[in-house]
């Protein structure tokens, strides 16, 4: 099942996440917990040298702990066991330094802490891709007419390249809230036994900050054994990006459809295929972005529904964090790939976007039409009149332009140019330019969100 799951993933975001990783995040931690503690002069200096030593040649076997930590109930327990066995018999007056005043919680948080900050980067390098890819978009077809819909029926005239900014107006917000809540997690977690750090005495503090400056994480001025809002912050900003990225994949499923036409997903050997009927080209990408949508929400629910963990230190609460957020940083890192893919490659078809324009002859600048003859002739009168056009226009295959001009109270009220100008094609696409302008510049000066 793991080479399964392996599908709904990224090859370098499951290497952050591997067993191996993990467990080397946990060393580092023990690491420089005793050359900190070394560095303020609370344990001896060569106990801090042995102990950072041993903790980059330890070996473990990480079935062997994995089972243990199944009875132990966290993996930090048998990790620090196997470590003081082998500080002990490589410098045994270091071992009783091994994790001093620490507590698991504090190993299995930094730990945690410090590989979402490398999968945090990761995540960023590919919203810098997709923004840049939907920029490139936004600038090309900013003045390309299409459809827009609404509750799935057709509206009044966009450009392609204004759908485009929505997608990167949206990108660039997830990017900044992400990055703020990933900044706001990136703090460390030590607390010893109950979380005042009593065993250090008077140099906790110093230590805390030293340990704190070697993990490059923030100190925090209190221990947060009991308070995940953080983490669950940083979950919940990672799914609301799988959602908005899933916003992306939805839309361009849509557009794929053969009937509609407007946009496809690049074309590769093998992709997209049935196993039964050889014409399909099925939206694979954004199979995998609406994947991360719909799965993500349920997963940072978890993290904000153990909020309220018992006093210090949830019962069967906070080693939750782990697993879920590595599903959500993959998930995540899953849908930008996809997306990346999608938007660097997507085909567009400008024809395809003006027939189904067309197609519509004219009803679609019903609006227009509507507001002239509201001032003209009143909103009653307006909305009958418009009505009747469009359902003629409708059933005749005629241009609502065309018979418009003909129509009687039409003609009484309005002037020709007033009723081109009405039904302005060319008047939409000015209006969606000016706000691919704004998000274009936006996104040029915020990129560099982290």
């Amino acid at each position: 099942m793991q080479a399964l799951r392996a599908a709904f993933s990224t090859t370098p975001m499951r290497a952050l996440w591997d067993d191996e990783a993990i467990v080397a995040a946990m060393l580092r931690f023990e690491a420089a917990l005793a050359q900190a503690q070394a560095q303020c002069e609370l344990i001896p200096a060569s106990a801090a040298q042995a102990i950072a030593a041993q903790c980059e040649t330890v070996q473990l076997d990480v079935a062997s702990l994995v089972e243990q930590a199944r009875r132990a109930g966290t993996p930090a327990i048998p990790l620090v066991k196997t470590l003081k066995a082998q500080v002990s018999q490589a410098a045994p007056d270091a071992e009783p330094y091994v994790h001093y005043g620490a507590t698991s919680q504090d190993v299995c948080d930094t730990a945690l802490v410090c590989v979402s900050q490398a999968a945090l980067q990761q995540i960023y390098v590919s919203l810098r891709r997709l923004g840049d890819a939907l920029a490139t978009l936004v600038e090309r077809h900013a003045r390309t007419p299409m459809l827009a819909r609404t509750l799935l029926q057709p509206a009044a005239p966009i450009s392609f390249g204004w759908k485009a900014a929505g997608w990167l107006d949206a990108v660039a917000r997830c990017a900044h809230a992400l990055h703020d809540a990933g900044e706001g997690a990136r703090v460390l977690q030590f607390g010893g036994a109950n979380g005042t750090l009593v065993a250090h005495h008077a140099k906790a503090h110093a230590v805390t900050s030293a340990l704190a400056e070697r993990l490059g994480l923030q100190a925090s001025v209190i221990s947060w054994h009991g308070a995940h809002d953080r983490l669950a912050r940083l979950g919940s900003e990672l799914a609301i990006m799988c959602g908005m990225v899933g916003k992306f994949g939805r839309d361009i499923s849509l557009l794929m459809q053969p009937e509609v036409g407007e946009a496809f997903e690049p074309h590769a050997e093998g992709r997209g295929g049935s196993s039964a009927m050889p014409h399909k080209r099925n939206p694979v990408a954004c199979m995998h972005m609406l994947d991360a949508a719909y799965r993500a929400p349920a997963l940072a629910l978890t993290l904000t529904g153990e909020l309220t963990a018992e006093h210090e230190r949830g019962l069967g609460s906070w080693p939750n964090a782990l697993p879920v957020l590595a599903d959500l940083f993959m998930l995540a890192d899953n849908s930008l790939d996809a997306a990346v893919e999608v938007a660097e490659g997507l085909r567009v078809e400008p024809h395809a976007m003006q027939s189904n324009l067309d197609r519509m002859h004219g009803v679609v600048f019903s609006e227009g039409v509507a507001l002239l003859l509201t001032r003209k002739l009143g909103s009653k009168n307006a909305q009958r009149i418009v009505s009747e056009l469009c359902n003629e226009a409708s059933a005749r295959h005629v241009d609502l332009r065309d018979l418009a001009g003909r129509h009687a109270e039409v003609r009484a009220a309005a002037t020709g140019p007033e009723i081109d100008a009405a039904c302005s094609q060319a008047a939409h696409l000015d209006a969606a330019q000016a706000m691919c302008t704004a998000v274009l510049e936006a996104w040029r000066t915020g990129r560099n969100f982290c």
